[in-house]
């Protein structure tokens, strides 16, 4: 079977390097805790770079590269190119001055959010049955890529969903806890590439 990550890389980042120069805009990435993912092998990742994703309230997440995780590909049926799993971590602010950053990321309100006060707030999670039976039918077909306890460990919370879903009354809470299950054992199986990708599909579901 022929892999496909179209459903997985999901994000557009910027690459900045630790003195503020712009790399490249517009990289297709997958994004998820503690990773970002991209298969453009030919970037130059160095520990101390910088990553930025503009949300689209217009905010920047900035995530500093903790290792650049290079990854030669595999060929046969997987047919993984070469890429970057990059280790990285949240930061409120970026190394370089804040407007050399700014300057250069395009986007309506674009802005870091630097040593400032946080006013948002916290808000439950409400998801559609649709938008978690769409979910779980892409995620299906990548579960024989995932190792043997992680796939055993997945079709768990997917039976209770499509129980729920197929209930005719599906409970919000319970979408919501499955879908989190889900993303909990997908980012427990780490250094796998799938896992990392459906750990990446979930994530907007769930607000992050």
């Amino acid at each position: 079977m022929n892999l496909s990550f179209d459903d997985m890389i999901n994000d557009t980042v910027t690459l900045v390097k630790k003195d503020g120069t712009v790399v490249k805009e517009g990289i297709k990435a997958q994004v998820s805790k503690g990773s970002i993912i991209t298969f453009d092998a030919s970037l130059p990742i160095e520990p101390g770079d910088h990553f930025v994703r503009i949300q689209q309230s217009g905010l920047a997440e900035d995530y500093i590269v903790v290792d650049p995780g290079y990854m030669s590909g595999i060929g046969g049926r997987a047919g993984i190119p070469n890429h970057f799993q990059s280790k990285v971590r949240r930061s409120d602010a970026p190394i370089a001055p804040p407007s050399k950053i700014i300057n250069n990321i395009h986007g309506p309100n674009a802005r870091v959010n630097i040593n400032s006060t946080d006013n948002s707030t916290n808000t439950s999670i409400t998801i559609q049955p649709l938008e978690v039976a769409s979910l779980i039918e892409k995620i299906k077909p990548h579960l024989s890529s995932l190792p043997d306890d992680t796939r055993t460990q997945m079709q768990v919370p997917i039976e209770l969903l499509e129980a729920e879903i197929r209930s005719g009354n599906p409970k919000s809470s319970v979408l919501v806890e499955g879908s989190k299950s889900m993303k909990m054992i997908a980012e427990g199986a780490a250094g796998n590439l799938v896992a990392a990708g459906i750990g990446a599909m979930i994530g907007p579901m769930l607000g992050g």
